[in-house]
């Protein structure tokens, strides 16, 4: 009886100690990064590199699906979570730790083929209505450039559908992301036009700035793993990724 009771009082301090514990991860809604699914859980290409590092670290992950905008505040005040897949800019960079990158994406403006058929450059901006999504990197890059009409929204599919019908001209996107929300849509990838590239960049793992510094390193670790080993090159490409 003595050996059950040292058993009962030991065993729940070595899992403390040593055993998996959940990491909380707030992945903000940007296809093909995070992807709501119909039922279940959410997927997507960072999504899947995020679960297999989680995997190879032992750890249960608990995912958290919202808005980008809610995904970076929240994140902001809540130091045990990680954050997918934001991309550093100088506005963001004090207020996150950046844990690593994950793939390299171009923010472009877009087009369609029907209502502006030749590449769209920030000199044509002035004339016309350009969608982004609310609080996106997208958003922050057409803040410098040659004003235009801009139309926020809250999901990309709206802006898709707005540059469809003609309500809008341009798009400022990443554009992997243009691609995958257009066929989610419904349309033709054939009808959109990439025109000039406004930044190159990289989608990243961050986290609050007090996360813990191990636990940083050792998902850094993990996901370099893969890099090195072509777990996420395999990933990648599952979802037609198109580097810049």
């Amino acid at each position: 009886m003595r050996l059950l009771a040292f058993l009962f009082l030991i065993v729940p301090l070595w899992l403390a100690a040593h055993g998996a514990h959940a990491v909380t991860l707030i992945a903000a809604e940007v296809p093909p990064y995070v992807i709501r699914s119909q039922q279940g859980a959410p997927s997507g290409m960072a999504i899947e590199v995020l679960e297999e590092a989680a995997r190879r670290l032992h750890e249960p992950l608990t995912i958290e699906l919202m808005p980008l905008a809610r995904a970076l505040s929240q994140t902001r005040h809540r130091p045990d979570v990680l954050l997918l897949p934001p991309v550093k800019s100088p506005q963001r960079t004090a207020q996150f730790l950046w844990v690593t990158p994950l793939l390299e994406e171009a923010f472009v403006l877009v087009s369609h083929r029907d209502h502006h058929p030749v590449p769209l450059t920030r000199y044509e901006l002035p004339t016309l209505a350009l969608g982004v999504m609310r609080g996106s990197y997208g958003q922050s890059l057409s803040q410098p450039l040659p004003k235009a009409r801009e139309e926020a929204v809250t999901e990309e599919i709206s802006n898709a559908n707005k540059l469809a019908l003609g309500r809008i001209q341009g798009w400022a996107v990443a554009w992997n992301t243009a691609r995958y929300t257009q066929q989610q849509a419904g349309l033709p990838l054939t009808d959109l036009v990439r025109g000039e590239t406004l930044q190159q960049t990289a989608i990243q793992l961050a986290a609050h700035p007090d996360f813990p510094p191990k636990e940083a390193s050792r998902w850094r670790q993990a996901i370099e793993g893969m890099q090195r080993d072509g777990t996420l090159a395999r990933i990648l490409k599952q979802y037609d990724y198109q580097a810049p």
